[in-house]
């Protein structure tokens, strides 16, 4: 004998308003920014900038840090925060060439973590130096300086999240 199967599924009053009550709160909020206390720049613009082949060039990545909030040091030993990790991303014949410059970093005891850490905040500068090989090939090259990090205050550690900024190298032949 064959059973008969409704087309649809029906609710009863009382189950349609509790799905009213449980779901309209995940439809009647508005989604929430994600919370940036950090922000990124390079000094001197997005402007593109010269280069010959061969050469070191230094560009300055800026970063502008909420009050109240801090970032970790490219320099933070293991086995506590995310440390800054500052990379170049784009043009496999571009790359940094040597350490990265930064301003010496606050250091302080973090509970949380049972280590010292070290801090940056305000608006440090960090100095990349973007080395172009003597064989790269002439022309424009688009780039991003990526930004790896971990901002925290001193009741809450965001994850970390990588931020990018454009970067423009024209690069040309020595004269």
């Amino acid at each position: 004998m064959k059973e008969k199967h409704p087309s649809r599924c029906i609710f009863s009053p009382e189950m349609k308003t509790l799905l009213a009550i449980l779901l309209f709160p995940a439809v009647a909020v508005p989604a929430v920014p994600p919370l940036t206390p950090v922000h990124w720049t390079l000094v001197g613009g997005n402007s593109p900038r010269a280069v010959i082949a061969g050469q070191t060039l230094e560009v300055v990545l800026a970063a502008d840090i909420a009050d109240g909030w801090y970032i970790y040091s490219l320099t933070q030993k293991p086995g506590g925060p995310f440390p800054l990790r500052i990379q170049l991303a784009g043009a496999a014949d571009v790359a940094v060439r040597g350490a990265i410059k930064a301003p010496k970093p606050t250091t302080k005891f973090d509970a949380n973590f049972g280590i010292e850490t070290e801090l940056h905040r305000g608006k440090p500068r960090f100095t990349v130096p973007v080395g172009v090989p003597a064989g790269a090939l002439t022309g424009k090259r688009e780039l991003v300086v990526a930004a790896r990090y971990q901002a925290c205050s001193e009741t809450l550690c965001l994850p970390p999240r990588t931020e990018k900024v454009a970067l423009t190298l024209r690069i040309k032949r020595k004269p």
